[in-house]
């Protein structure tokens, strides 16, 4: 009887390192290819430093922010005459987004599409040029002249 006992704790303990084995090489599968088990997760924060290196040392935001732009992303300018386009694009360009992004509502919807500020704001500007309620931008920001 002693020796049926022993053969029997044998095979379970067989059986349990087989599974442990199983589950040790299923659980190696499910790492990432190169990933050390154990391994600090990856923060990007390499990523990060190298960026902020590439940036060059002097960069203007406020001109970056008051760039002129020609154009207002999200809304048609082609239902404009020439004339009302103008006044739109120095209405555009003068007026700061509400939004806290320190840019001008055409540089808004030229860098953030999903602004939920400036195009609203935009659409307002284009229903009131295209009306006639906005009809003159004296006073406000030129285009400024091409270099040749």
């Amino acid at each position: 009887m002693k020796k049926l006992t022993t053969w029997i704790a044998l095979a379970a303990t067989a059986a349990l390192l087989a599974g442990l084995g199983v589950w040790l090489v299923e659980w190696r599968a499910g790492q990432p290819a190169g990933a050390p088990a154990g391994a600090e997760p990856d923060t990007g924060q390499g990523v990060i430093e190298q960026a902020l290196r590439q940036i060059p040392g002097e960069v203007d935001s406020t001109e970056l922010k008051s760039r002129w732009t020609d154009d207002a992303r999200g809304v048609d300018l082609s239902v404009l005459t020439p004339a009302k386009r103008e006044i739109f694009l120095r209405f555009a360009n003068a007026e700061r987004c509400t939004c806290g992004c320190g840019y001008t509502l055409a540089a808004c919807r030229a860098y953030d599409l999903t602004c939920p500020v400036s195009l609203p704001r935009v659409e307002s500007l284009l229903d009131s040029v295209r009306s006639g309620r906005i009809s003159s931008a004296r006073g406000l920001r030129e285009r400024p002249a091409r270099p040749d």
